[in-house]
């Protein structure tokens, strides 16, 4: 009977969103006809496409491509402000508060279109967070410059139309690299994406076999189990099913927690759930579970309440369908800190040997601890 609760309150948001929509398209014809009234025809280039992305998001299943809700949202809300600002007020500032809310906005789709272009989701490639963070402000600068150049066009083919001054698009050009900025920052800083992941997550996450990242993933995994197990890479064939009794087995997720904190400890590592010793994908036990999205949530708590809420950012996980067997593919970083395996008052620390997780007590966890410490503290300071 538990789990059927959080249906009501989703069904609840469903329709609080259909409503936000319906009421956010009515406003955007609404201003459309202030543009025409008011012969701001440039601002139309921006009007149109928002009508458009939310008459799809109303009368579409979205079977297609999905658009995360808070990235419609959050578009709709700054170019209201935008084109509020142009009708209604004229004012310099609020045209720079919406030229920089702009900026963050398409440097959000210049974070998407990079992803697709790359066919993968963040961290997969271990691509330079770095370079990333250039190309979301190049691609952002260039499609502020599209969206007025296409405004100056339609403005300049209405004798009665004020063109922007030189001094004004600088401005704004400026306010929109600040706000590109501002994500691609964001984007640096947390490289762990935890701040994107109701935006460029979701739509990756959503959008997956259309992208042909799903394809990527298992192309990836593929050529990972290729070459065995071995100190960085290990194999199991389930989260918490025993598969000798068929019964659920604490012992089974002890063993997948195992090896994430010995990767933890060490120098970072690959686990396949899902694939058996021999390197056959067999499928993670799905069957105990209602849902991918359930078995996702009782892996992360588990982590949570047995590892660690805070080492939840050296952990990445992706599940990854091969037909009608899914794969959970969790990529541990090296931890700087000791990580242990809590169990009741029990904690214990593993690290990896060869193509094993090692249990270290006493004097050898002391001195494994002391030299890992020793050894971030030089690499910290240059050495």
């Amino acid at each position: 009977m538990q789990v059927a609760e959080p249906a009501v309150p989703l069904k609840r948001l469903k329709r609080i969103g259909k409503l936000l929509y319906i009421f956010m398209f009515a406003a955007t014809i609404v201003i459309a006809a202030l543009d025409v009234a008011y012969g701001e025809i440039g601002d139309l280039i921006v009007t149109i496409p928002i009508a458009v992305m939310l008459a799809l998001a109303l009368f579409t299943e979205r079977q297609q491509v999905h658009i995360p809700p808070i990235l419609i949202i959050l578009t709709i809300i700054v170019f209201y402000i935008s084109l509020g600002a142009g009708i209604l007020y004229d004012d310099k500032s609020i045209n720079l508060v919406s030229s920089y809310l702009i900026g963050v906005v398409t440097g959000l789709l210049g974070l998407i279109i990079i992803y697709m272009l790359l066919r993968t989701k963040p961290g997969m490639r271990n691509e330079s967070t770095s370079l990333v963070s250039l190309m979301v402000m190049s691609t952002s600068l260039s499609i502020f410059y599209l969206i007025k150049i296409v405004q100056y066009y339609c403005m300049s083919a209405i004798s009665s139309a004020d063109v922007i001054s030189l001094d004004a698009l600088m401005m704004e050009s400026v306010m929109a690299i600040l706000g590109g900025g501002t994500v691609g920052l964001l984007y640096y800083e947390d490289n762990k994406h935890r701040l994107f992941k109701y935006t460029l997550g979701s739509f990756l996450e959503e959008n997956a076999e259309i992208l042909g990242i799903e394809g990527s993933e298992r192309e990836s995994i593929m050529r990972i189990i290729s070459g065995g197990e071995s100190k960085n890479l290990e194999f199991k064939s389930t989260l918490r099913t025993n598969l000798a009794t068929g019964e659920i087995d604490k012992r089974m997720e002890k063993a997948v927690l195992k090896t994430i904190v010995a990767f933890l400890n060490s120098n970072g590592g690959t686990l396949l759930i899902g694939v058996d010793d021999s390197g056959d994908v067999c499928g993670v036990d799905l069957q105990n579970f209602e849902s991918k999205d359930k078995m996702n949530l009782h892996f992360t708590n588990l982590v949570a309440s047995q590892i660690g809420n805070e080492f939840l950012p050296y952990i990445k996980t992706t599940m990854v369908d091969f037909d009608d067997k899914t794969v959970i593919w969790v990529r541990c970083d090296p931890c700087p800190w000791p990580v242990f395996l809590k169990e009741g008052k029990t904690e214990t620390f593993f690290v990896r040997t060869e193509a094993s997780s090692v249990e270290l007590t006493g004097m050898a966890l002391i001195k494994y601890v002391n030299n890992r410490t020793k050894k971030g503290s030089r690499k910290k300071m240059g050495a």
